[in-house]
């Protein structure tokens, strides 16, 4: 009897020891990852407090543990929306391109191109510096227009474009009036003529108009000087370039190009560069 108490002994030991370990185990078993519905409702309880990048890594979670769940495209646009929200444009971008390009059937898409050009047009800097923003943000707008005439976000996106369109404009004119000061009319005349053949509605065409008179009026290409004064005076008869227009119009129609007019017209081109026009 007394042997099988010592043999008894080791084995109960043993046998709490394995006990403990399982309780153990069950104590510190990892927690379940939540669903792809719990990571959803959590994002969106962030999303709607404004609270766009805290929303973003449930989101994310969606996409990779569960892509094929019903949230994940969802998740995706989400994701796209809290940057732009956010104001994080270029962030923004990269996501919104992503589900343009993996869904182009999906009916969010007008909202989608919408905030694409919206956020090219936030990135876009002054007149004077690159303009690969406004291109870009022209280019979502005009596919907004093309593909999608009656949607919301394509008329929701025409003030934005119209606003785009003023800026490429107006870097073509300040590239132009360059071009002038420095008399280099053909390079300054093609940039004018850019502008009236893409922004035919610009609101300051009759600087174009009288800027473009005056290169041609010192390339001595009386016509189409003529034309272009003539096009000031007859769409733009208030304007304060007329009355400039009618001089240099007197010039070329009594022919009086000889040296003091040329100096006078000169003087022009001087004050224009110091900002008088």
């Amino acid at each position: 009897m007394k042997r099988n108490r010592w043999v008894a002994g080791p084995l109960l030991a043993a046998a709490i020891a394995a006990l403990a370990a399982l309780q153990a185990c069950s104590l510190f078993k990892p927690k379940p990852e939540p669903t792809a519905e719990e990571n959803y409702r959590k994002g969106m309880e962030k999303f709607e407090a404004r609270k766009y990048q805290d929303a973003i890594p449930y989101f994310q979670k969606i996409i990779e543990n569960y892509p094929f769940s019903k949230y994940a495209l969802d998740a995706e646009l989400k994701i796209a929306e809290s940057y732009f929200l956010d104001k994080k444009y270029m962030e923004a971008l990269v996501h919104l391109q992503g589900f343009e390009e993996l869904h182009p059937t999906n009916e969010n898409l007008p909202y989608v191109i919408w905030m694409k050009g919206v956020s090219y047009f936030e990135q876009s800097s002054t007149i004077d510096r690159d303009i690969s923003s406004l291109e870009n943000a022209e280019r979502e707008f005009l596919k907004l227009q093309s593909r999608f005439p009656d949607n919301p976000y394509r008329q929701k996106g025409d003030p934005v474009l119209r606003e785009v369109r003023a800026r490429l404009a107006r870097h073509d004119y300040y590239v132009a009036k360059f071009y002038y000061r420095a008399a280099q009319y053909r390079p300054a005349i093609a940039r004018l003529e850019k502008i009236m053949t893409d922004y035919p509605d610009v609101e300051f065409k009759d600087r174009v108009l009288y800027c473009l008179g005056k290169s041609y009026f010192f390339l001595k290409e009386n016509e189409r000087a003529k034309e272009a004064f003539e096009s000031l005076l007859a769409e733009y008869p208030q304007s304060r370039y007329s009355s400039k227009a009618r001089e240099f119009l007197e010039d070329l129609e009594k022919g009086r190009f000889t040296i003091v007019s040329r100096y006078f017209r000169l003087k022009e081109r001087v004050f224009g560069w110091f900002g008088y026009e």
